[in-house]
């Protein structure tokens, strides 16, 4: 008898492991389909979506902060970051420069009005307005690179070309490392991730850059194909770690559970977010 509850404990790691990869494909499959359907049709639905997964990780992050004592605000933090991704879709959109600039103020006005309605009578630390710009330039302004690829001709194809990548490196780079994992990347910051799954992220990224280009006919040689495939693979991982560490900092396991099997929209995003980016100034300044 004694020996057989050994046994049984061995037995559980693998079921939990297991059901965690069913809940992470499960989410897979169901937010996949949606997420490459707003690519597809282009704002306002991509812009809305973008500028909803702002305020969840905004408010995720602040949630985060509230964890170990900073109170920035809640309401201004979300709405900055909305703010932030109007801005990308405003300078996407075909306007004159008057629509642009009357969008622009009208953005900045209403992030204005709402620090105002909320915060006019109270004090706000320093310290927690710094953490609330930094949650919102994080969220807001990197995801107001999302209409703004999108914006770009061919943007489609580009915007498609980075998430798919992105998504291949992070796979790769989860199944390599449960497979052949042995040495720790950063352990300080992630103890579960290791050198060979790194490795494996970037193998995938950049098999995926070149087959993935190729089918969108995107105007990019093998040569550039392999050198971007390595840039996503590279900023994926980086994307990760910084999450990696908020959250250690934060003391939590995930940014949140509203996704099974992956947490929060930040533990998803953490990766995605940084190459869009990339991938807008990619195609700026070394395609077109």
């Amino acid at each position: 008898m004694p020996q057989a509850r050994p046994a049984a404990t061995d037995n559980a790691v693998p079921t939990t492991i297991n059901r965690q990869v069913a809940l992470r494909l499960i989410s897979a499959a169901l937010g996949l389909p949606i997420l490459l359907g707003a690519i597809w049709a282009g704002p306002p639905l991509f812009s809305f979506l973008a500028a909803g997964a702002a305020a969840v990780a905004a408010w995720e992050l602040t949630r985060m902060a509230n964890n170990v004592g900073k109170h920035p605000p809640t309401l201004v933090t979300i709405t900055w970051a909305i703010a932030l991704v109007v801005v990308g879709h405003v300078l996407a959109e075909d306007f004159s420069p008057r629509d642009t600039t009357r969008g622009l103020v009208a953005a900045v006005a209403f992030a204005y009005v709402t620090w105002q309605v909320r915060y006019a009578r109270s004090r706000v630390r320093g310290s927690d307005l710094r953490i609330a710009v930094g949650i919102a330039l994080y969220t807001g302004g990197l995801l107001a690179f999302a209409p703004l690829l999108r914006g770009l001709e061919q943007g489609r194809e580009w915007s498609l070309l980075a998430l798919l990548v992105t998504f291949a490196s992070d796979t790769s780079a989860f199944y390599v490392g449960r497979k052949v994992g042995r040495t720790p990347l950063a352990p300080a910051v992630s103890p579960g991730k290791t050198r060979e799954g790194a490795a494996g992220g970037l193998a995938g990224a950049v098999i995926a850059c070149a087959a993935i280009a190729g089918l969108l006919r995107l105007p990019v040689g093998l040569p550039s194909r392999v050198i971007l495939g390595l840039l996503i693979g590279v900023a994926a991982q980086l994307g990760d770690l910084a999450e990696s560490w908020m959250k250690r900092a934060a003391k939590v396991k995930d940014s949140g559970t509203l996704i099974p099997g992956h947490g929060g929209v930040l533990d998803r995003l953490d990766s995605i977010v940084p190459n869009l980016a990339l991938m807008y100034s990619f195609v700026i300044w070394g395609v077109q």
